[in-house]
């Protein structure tokens, strides 16, 4: 039985087609999982939700009560009636109204109905100086757009609540990254000790739920924490069934392909693990194909070293360095590498596989986003350059290799953005080989950190965009390295040649650069070297 959830208090129920006994307790006592208590505990002192923010705070509901428990991705001050292009939904917009005329209604519900549409979380109106009262416009523009309102009192800054909210979601998200991280790690090892069982019953319990495998004909084959309603529920949304779904926050994932799946696994989970449910189940379902149909593609293998290179890649140190010795990573420091070829039909990661077997490394490598990232110890990184490097003049391998700094298992993400830098200038180049190190322009900005600023300054509107600058700012980067080819270009960035362009012109627009003119290219490429620079 799964144990009570200090939560709520309830023991929540489980239903099993096969029973695990041992087996199951083995895994628990293997993998060290998280119970109910231990995910709640990582949360104190953090806010998810817009109710928690308005509890937290003693804030006062004006309109929209319905909506307060829409979860808060950020919290976004702002005394501008034109905020919206700059938002992505989620967000938590805290304002005093500066901006908003108290006679002028129409204004007011138009400022609603655009943050509405754009799926903010809700809004925090600080009464004081600007507006004594919330406007009864925004009020009931609020109340028909389901939009929560809250009220701020004067004593309250909103820069405070915006800190404070913004710190809390922060603490979040890294140890969502290590529950992530964690719970990758035990559904492999699940899937090599108790198969298809294994997993959901390891799925259910990392997140704080239930899981329950069906089969294509809608029966049960693995059933963890899910009661006979829960049953029905599983079901319903699997096959698209038009009846109530009690349950909240299910999520179906195919086994085996999305348009013909071989099973499906449905999960539940409680309103503070939703997002980690989704992608832990992601995974689950993914390994369960493989554990179930070992021989309709590739092995356990592939899966188990993207594991790998995702939980080194995490920055959870002890997870990292325990999984990375069990791989024979037993030094460091480590360096990341990573490798591109432009013939998509080069299966570049069985030649990485190869290259490792050559020189005797590890191999823990995987195949991400058309690219093969591989990690290895410091003293490895001259024989992998040199084997790379042989390919590539003498046996016409199409491919380039970046090479980051050797770094701590703690700081790999850093080397591995190092890679992807190094890469892009052996693309551009034509190099087979480069190493982020020994770049002219890595080392004197290394040296010179005082000259970063003024460097990255051309792109700073960029940086100010936040999340449509992050966009901008790969889409400028990949642009550079391939010369300004569009095609190719936009190939890497899999989108269409006229959306980069139109991101390129964004680029131009903002900046005041031109990347036509050679000076400007040059311009940018130095200043994307010193905000990688300045990053690591």
């Amino acid at each position: 039985m799964l144990p009570s959830c200090s939560a709520t208090g309830a023991r929540m129920p489980v239903v099993r087609q096969y029973g695990l006994g041992h087996l199951g307790q083995q895994l628990s006592n293997r993998q060290g999982i998280r119970r109910c208590h231990s995910i709640s505990s990582s949360r104190r002192g953090a806010v998810k939700t817009l109710r928690e923010v308005i509890d937290r705070f003693g804030l006062t509901v004006r309109a929209g009560t319905r909506g307060a428990d829409r979860p808060v991705r950020w919290a976004y001050l702002s005394e501008s009636a034109g905020t919206v292009p700059w938002l992505i939904g989620g967000e938590l917009v805290l304002t005093s109204g500066t901006a908003l005329d108290p006679a002028d209604e129409h204004a007011q519900r138009r400022y609603v109905q655009e943050l509405a549409a754009v799926g903010v979380a809700g809004i925090g109106f600080g009464v004081g100086p600007a507006h004594r009262r919330i406007p009864a416009g925004l009020l009931d523009a609020a109340e028909g757009a389901g939009l929560t309102v809250a009220e701020v009192p004067p004593q309250l800054p909103l820069d405070e609540i915006a800190v404070r909210v913004t710190a809390g979601l922060m603490r979040i998200d890294a140890a969502e990254s290590r529950q992530l991280a964690s719970g990758i790690a035990a559904l492999t090892s699940a899937a090599r000790l108790g198969g298809p069982e294994g997993i959901v019953t390891v799925l259910a319990e990392r997140v704080s739920g239930w899981a329950v495998l069906l089969d294509r004909l809608g029966r049960v084959r693995a059933s963890v924490g899910a009661a006979r309603v829960h049953l029905d529920d599983a079901r319903a949304i699997a096959f698209r069934q038009t009846r109530r779904i009690r349950h909240p926050g299910l999520a179906a994932h195919p086994v085996g392909a999305a348009d013909a799946p071989k099973a499906l696994l449905v999960v539940s989970a409680r309103p503070d693990t939703i997002s980690l449910a989704r992608q832990l189940g992601t995974h689950a379902a993914a390994l369960i194909d493989l554990v179930l149909h070992p021989n309709a593609g590739d092995d356990l293998s592939d899966l188990a070293r993207r594991d790998v290179v995702d939980v080194l890649l995490s920055g959870d140190e002890v997870l990292a360095r325990t999984i990375g010795r069990r791989w024979g990573l037993t030094t460091e420091p480590l360096v990341v590498g990573k490798l591109r070829s432009r013939s998509r039909a080069l299966l570049l990661g069985d030649i990485a596989l190869r290259w490792a077997s050559d020189v005797g490394i590890p191999p823990v490598l995987s195949e991400q986003d058309s690219a093969v990232i591989v990690v290895l110890s410091a003293e490895s990184a001259d024989a992998w350059a040199e084997r790379v490097a042989r390919a590539v003049r003498h046996e016409s391998v199409p491919a380039r290799c970046g090479l980051g700094l050797p770094q701590p298992v703690s700081q790999l993400a850093t080397s591995h953005s190092q890679a992807d830098l190094a890469l892009s200038v052996a693309v551009a180049d034509s190099m087979a080989v480069a190493r982020f190190g020994e770049l002219p322009t890595s080392r004197f900005l290394l040296d010179r950190g005082a000259a970063i600023i003024a460097f990255i300054q051309p792109l700073q509107p960029l940086l100010d965009a936040r999340q449509p600058g992050e966009h901008l700012l790969r889409s400028l980067q990949v642009f550079l390295a391939e010369n300004g080819n569009w095609e190719a270009a936009a190939a890497q960035l899999n989108v269409h040649r006229h959306t980069l362009r139109h991101r390129i012109q964004r680029v131009e627009q903002l900046t005041g650069l031109s990347m036509a003119k050679s000076e400007d290219r040059f311009v940018a490429w130095l200043a994307l070297r010193a905000h990688t620079g300045q990053q690591a």
